[in-house]
C-alpha cells in the first residue's frame, strides 16, 4: 500500500509476469532469496511425490475415461474410490462415495452412494448437475469378495460397487489419503534445503557493514547480491567502493553443517520413498564407504517390499471382485521399473503405453476373458 493512499488491490499475477517481485517492488532477478524459500522446495517435492504415487502401479483393462496414472492420482488424493456401472449414463465410473445405508457384520459399508469429484465446487456442480442428480439416486451394494457365477444376478450388474482402497484400512472404513500423510514429511524435507543453502552461504564468512545513510544501505545490498552471484559463478573477488566498517557475523564454519543438512534431506527423502514402498537408500546410512551389496540390501528391505505388496494386494483383490461381477479382465501390476522385472514379457523392464487400460483381454494371468453383455 503506497504512502498517503487508501487500501488498494494489487494484481500480483501481472507483476510476476512482468518480472517484478510484488513484495519488494524490485525485479525478481534481484531477489536471490526467492529460490531458497521453503514453499518453493515443497512444490518440487510434492510434484515428485505425486509422480511416484501415480506410476508405481499400472492398471490394465479398466473401461474408464481415465488413464492408469489418473486412477492412481485420485487414489493418492482420496484414499479410496468406488467402481461401478451407471445404467442411466451407460458407462463404468470410478468416483468417491459416501455411506448410504448400514454396515455389515465386520463394520464395513454395506451400501454407498457415489459423488462427483467436483462435489462442493459450485462452478463445476452447475456443469455436471444432471450427472450429480443421477448419482445421488444410486444406492449401490458393496461387494468385498468375488461373486460366484451361480449367485450373480442382473441386479448386481447395475446396482453394485467395488471399493478400491489405496492400502489396507485401519479401524476406520475410510483411509486418510497418502497425500495428507506424506505432507508432514514433505514439509520437513522442504525445510532442509533452505537451511542447506544458508549453511553453505555462512561458510563463506558473511560480514555486517555499518552504513551512514540509505544510499550506502542500497549499495551494500547490491554488493551482497553480487557476492552471492560471484560465489555461484566461482568468482573469488567482488569489487566494492567506499570506506565502511566491516563486522564478522558468522565464523565461516558452515561447511560441516551443510553436510549435516544434506544428510538430513537425504534421510527424509528416503523415508518418504519408503512410505510409498519403492526402493530407496534407507533412512540412515553410515558416512563411510557403502558398497553395492549394502546399497542393494537397503533398497530391498522387507518393510519397503511389504508396503508395496500391501498396496498391490488391495488393488488386485478389488480387480478380482470387479471381474467376478462384470467380467472385464481388469488387473493391476507393479511398475516394471520399480521391481526391475519384465512382467509382461515384452522384452523390456519398463512400462510401455501400448494397451494400457484400453479394454483388452489380458487379466494379468495370461487368460483371456470376455466383457459381459
Amino acid at each position: 500500500m503506497a504512502k498517503g493512499r487508501g487500501p488498494s488491490m494489487i494484481d500480483v499475477k501481472s507483476l510476476i509476469e512482468a518480472g517484478i517481485n510484488p513484495k519488494t517492488g524490485l525485479p525478481i532477478k534481484m531477489g536471490n532469496k526467492r529460490c531458497t524459500t521453503k514453499e518453493d522446495f515443497k512444490k518440487v517435492i510434492r510434484d515428485n511425490d505425486l509422480a511416484i504415487a501415480a506410476n508405481k502401479f499400472v492398471w490394465y483393462n479398466m473401461p474408464l475415461d481415465l488413464s492408469s496414472q489418473e486412477i492412481e492420482k485420485y487414489l493418492y488424493y482420496r484414499g479410496q474410490l468406488a467402481f461401478f456401472y451407471c445404467k442411466k449414463l451407460e458407462k463404468f465410473m470410478l468416483l468417491p462415495f459416501t455411506l448410504a445405508e448400514g454396515l455389515d457384520i465386520f463394520g464395513r459399508f454395506a451400501y454407498i452412494t457415489p459423488i462427483p469429484f467436483s462435489s462442493g465446487i459450485k462452478e463445476y456442480e452447475k456443469i455436471e448437475k444432471m450427472q450429480a442428480q443421477i448419482l445421488a439416486e444410486l444406492k449401490l451394494k458393496v461387494y468385498y469378495t468375488p461373486v460366484m457365477p451361480e449367485n450373480l444376478t442382473e441386479e448386481d450388474l447395475y446396482n453394485s460397487a467395488v471399493i478400491i482402497y489405496d492400502r489396507t484400512k485401519q479401524w476406520s472404513q475410510t483411509l486418510i489419503p497418502t497425500q495428507i500423510l506424506n505432507d508432514s514429511v514433505i514439509d520437513l524435507e522442504a525445510e532442509a534445503f533452505p537451511f542447506l543453502r544458508t549453511a553453505m552461504l555462512n561458510a563463506t564468512g558473511t560480514k555486517g557493514i555499518r552504513v551512514a545513510d540509505d544510499d550506502q544501505y542500497a549499495s551494500v545490498l547490491e554488493g551482497a547480491r553480487n557476492m552471492i552471484d560471484s560465489a555461484l559463478h566461482a568468482e573469488p573477488y567482488v569489487p566494492m567502493s567506499g570506506t565502511m566498517e566491516w563486522q564478522l557475523l558468522t565464523e565461516g564454519s558452515g561447511s560441516s553443517k551443510a553436510l549435516e543438512f544434506l544428510q538430513t534431506a537425504q534421510a527424509l527423502d528416503n523415508f518418504r520413498l519408503g512410505c510409498h514402498g519403492v526402493p530407496n537408500g534407507g533412512l540412515w546410512d553410515k558416512s563411510s564407504y557403502v558398497n553395492a551389496a549394502q546399497t542393494e540390501l537397503n533398497m530391498g528391505g522387507a518393510d519397503v517390499s511389504l508396503k508395496l505388496q500391501d498396496g498391490l494386494t488391495t488393488r488386485q483383490t478389488a480387480a478380482t471382485v470387479i471381474n467376478s461381477i462384470w467380467g472385464l479382465g481388469a488387473w493391476c501390476e507393479p511398475n516394471e521399473t520399480i521391481v526391475n522385472m519384465d512382467l509382461d514379457g515384452d522384452g523390456v523392464a519398463y512400462e510401455r503405453n501400448e494397451g494400457e487400460n484400453s479394454g483388452g483381454t489380458d487379466d494379468g494371468s495370461g487368460n483371456e476373458t470376455n466383457v459381459r453383455d
